[in-house]
């Protein structure tokens, strides 16, 4: 197996080409995806915070990305959450350890960032991949809204999150949006 670095990038430092190698990735481990990410890196049309890529020097076998959101709780409270998404690792780089430490480097930064979650919808088979991580299933319903005030069809219906600080995410639903509500 290849060494590979994994490294934090500002989103102001990934130029073309490396925008396009990770699209490159994220189409090949998406491919029910691949229509959105020949366009962009993420859902929804965030942009990223930043991104944390892992490479064997020639390429970019792994991806994550945090994007700002924020969540809202039944009393009201109203934190800013890093979201994770487009987690994904070349088939060929699997079960090496890629996939642990760029999560673990991406929970870093975010927490160096103040932070206080961290949260991400995973398929159920994932679950356990990211439980043994640290990261929690939410207990409660976790819904995740447009600019326009709609509620977003999630196709992975495991929403989970990270606790980056002694605060303890609020009991109760969730409210995922954009952070500028």
């Amino acid at each position: 197996m290849s060494q590979y670095i994994v490294k934090v990038v500002e989103e102001s430092a990934i130029d073309s080409g490396l925008d396009f190698r990770i699209r490159l990735l994220l189409c090949h481990c998406f491919p029910d995806w691949s229509e959105i990410f020949r366009g962009g890196r993420t859902w929804h049309s965030t942009p990223p915070l930043f991104s944390v890529v892992a490479s064997d020097g020639n390429e970019i076998i792994g991806h994550i990305a945090a994007v700002v959101r924020s969540i809202t709780t039944t009393w009201n409270f109203r934190y800013s959450v890093a979201s994770i998404q487009g987690v994904c690792v070349d088939p060929k780089f699997r079960n090496c350890g890629v996939a642990h430490e760029m999560l673990r480097l991406a929970l870093a930064e975010a927490a160096r960032r103040g932070f206080q979650f961290a949260i991400l919808y995973c398929k159920e088979y994932l679950v356990s991949f990211y439980s043994s991580q640290g990261w929690r299933l939410a207990d409660e319903s976790v819904v995740m809204w447009n600019q326009r005030d709609l509620p977003i069809a999630m196709r992975s219906n495991c929403p989970m999150y990270y606790e980056l600080s002694d605060v303890k995410l609020p009991e109760g639903p969730l409210d995922v949006h954009s952070p500028s509500w």
